[in-house]
């Protein structure tokens, strides 16, 4: 279920995928790409469980050019990023 306070939202990215990476996404995109990582973050748990969404969230995949979805959240791409997680859930079937 999604929950509207981003104090509890980032809370639970920073369970998924770690402080470090959280700080980093908060350094380089602010608070619009934590937001926008967890929505993705709540796309992926519709569908797989935290350590496959933790994954593919920090692992560099192809459709983005190599770098990581959060890495291209934080460039100010979250669109590209959540078309390429349905693209994933899709292919997973």
């Amino acid at each position: 279920m999604y929950r509207d306070d981003p104090l509890d939202d980032e809370a639970d990215l920073r369970v998924v995928v770690g402080d470090d990476r959280v700080e980093t996404l908060l350094e380089e995109g602010g608070p619009e790409a934590v937001a926008a990582a967890v929505d993705l973050l709540r796309l992926a748990q519709g569908w797989v469980e935290d350590a496959e969404a933790a994954d593919w969230l920090t692992g560099p995949r192809t459709r983005l050019g190599g770098r990581t979805p959060l890495e291209v959240v934080a460039a100010g791409d979250a669109d590209l990023a959540a078309d390429a997680l349905r693209a994933w859930l899709a292919a997973r079937g």
